[in-house]
């Protein structure tokens, strides 16, 4: 034993005094990781809100029924000035009977809490609004918008026209979050007139002794009952306008999501190079004769192997920790205060933690087994390398993968940060994780064993 004591701490020596190395192993992960937690999951402050909006109404209202449908879409941007009475709204009839339960289930955050809209009179202002900065979109409602969506005695056609969305190129998520608003206010307009237009149109083809069509659809849309019915197709309660704003700790994509998943993802990919790195310095030993040497010494080729694997593993066990310490460190420095990223079940993190390491270092063995010289050991590892972050989740979310989802059961790195990522969430059920990594480790350590042994070059 005390041969494979000194081979693998000649390994882990000549590894962490190269600061070049320790870059890689330890800054490279920690930074990308960070980086990509922060500019995706944000700072765990105020989500979006106070979007700078400028709507520009050109739509005077229809002049046979009073609907104007430009002043809805105004009023869900801009909130009517203090001490003005509330406008009422322009649909048909009376408030519908489902909006006093749906008022008081409702929840959410108001448009206005979202938007910071102002009014202008110039289409043109507007866009140049948006062009200089000032406006994330400038919304353009058309002369004809109510008239065209409007569904009356005089008018049983609906043919809307469009509102101009201008949008920032600058800002295409909550351009597209604004344009998304417009939207839905203008189907929930449209899909109340098409109700309306349904219901009299039915209504009339069903009738048994029809009376001229126009008359009786004025009939029809005059009377109590229907305008209590019509009054449904534009009540708030079915919008589809729902805003639901999340905070870091509530579910959803946040910051520490991203560093628990990239943060675990990326340790066991920069695990796999490590490995791989460590594991070629037996072809740098053979080109240099060094091997030739050991080997022809009472020292057995499983002695040799056995002190490159320890040696490998270490280095791989220290690199894993460290950054499994950081993501903690940086996401607590992010909180302002203690935040135990992985929960606090140690015995399944330290588990989890010497198992990953182990098929990291198994799985380096396989380019020092198989390559012929330094440099193809470097370019085989980094395949596989590459190879198990693809499928493990290091660059993008699994489900891309759809029905090849089943070959990332052969990656250490989708069991690793699996494992992790069950540990954050405070379930704590890791063994089938290490259990498989552990097995994973071997076997690939056994290949290369074997691999080794046959080499006739050695």
């Amino acid at each position: 034993m005390r041969k494979v004591w000194a081979i693998a701490w000649k390994d882990m020596y000549s590894t962490f005094t190269n600061r070049g190395l320790l870059a890689i192993m330890f800054a490279a992960p920690l930074a990308l990781a960070t980086i990509i937690s922060l500019a995706f999951g944000g700072t765990g402050s105020a989500g979006i809100s106070d979007i700078p909006v400028a709507i520009v109404n050109l739509d005077a209202g229809d002049p046979d029924t009073g609907f104007n449908g430009g002043a809805i879409l105004v009023s869900a941007f801009v909130p009517a000035p203090e001490g003005a009475a509330a406008s009422e709204a322009p649909s048909p009839g009376s408030a519908c009977p489902a909006e006093e339960s749906a008022s008081s289930d409702a929840a959410g955050v108001s448009l206005f809490d979202l938007t910071n809209a102002v009014e202008l009179d110039d289409p043109a202002a507007a866009r140049a609004g948006v062009d200089d900065g000032t406006y994330t979109a400038a919304v353009i409602i058309p002369a004809d918008f109510s008239r065209s969506v409007v569904y009356s005695p005089n008018k049983r056609e609906i043919a809307p026209v469009p509102i101009e969305v201008y949008g920032s190129a600058g800002r295409p998520i909550t351009a597209g979050i604004v344009r998304s608003i417009v939207e839905s206010i203008a189907n929930q307009i449209i899909v109340g007139y098409v109700s309306v237009a349904a219901t009299v149109e039915t209504t009339l083809a069903r009738a048994p002794s029809p009376l001229v069509g126009g008359a009786q659809a004025a009939a029809l849309s005059s009377s109590e009952a229907a305008q209590r019915a019509f009054a449904c197709a534009f009540s708030p309660a079915y919008s589809a306008i729902a805003i639901d704003q999340q905070t870091v700790g509530q579910t959803g994509l946040t910051r520490n999501n991203l560093l628990v998943s990239f943060g675990s993802a990326q340790a066991a990919f920069f695990a796999l190079f490590t490995a791989s790195a460590a594991a070629a310095s037996i072809l740098e030993e053979k080109r240099d004769g060094t091997l030739s040497r050991i080997l022809v010494t009472p020292t057995s080729r499983i002695t040799f192997m056995l002190g490159k694997l320890i040696g490998t593993y270490a280095q791989v066990l220290v690199q894993i920790a460290f950054l499994i310490v950081g993501f903690t460190i940086i996401a607590s420095l992010l909180a302002g205060q203690l935040t135990l990223l992985w929960g606090n079940d140690w015995l399944s993190l330290l588990l989890l933690v010497l198992a990953t390491a182990l098929s990291a270092a198994g799985v380096g063995m396989i380019a020092a087994a198989v390559g012929r010289t330094a440099e193809q050991g470097q370019i085989i590892g980094g395949v596989i390398a590459m190879l198990m972050g693809i499928l493990g989740g290091a660059f993008f979310n699994l489900a891309a993968l759809g029905d090849l989802e089943i070959f990332t059961r052969l990656s250490i790195v989708r069991w690793g940060s699996e494992g992790f990522a069950r540990l954050a969430a405070g379930q704590g059920d890791v063994l089938a994780n290490v259990v498989v990594l552990a097995l994973l480790g071997a076997a690939f350590f056994g290949i290369s064993l074997y691999a080794f042994y046959r080499r006739q070059d050695i």
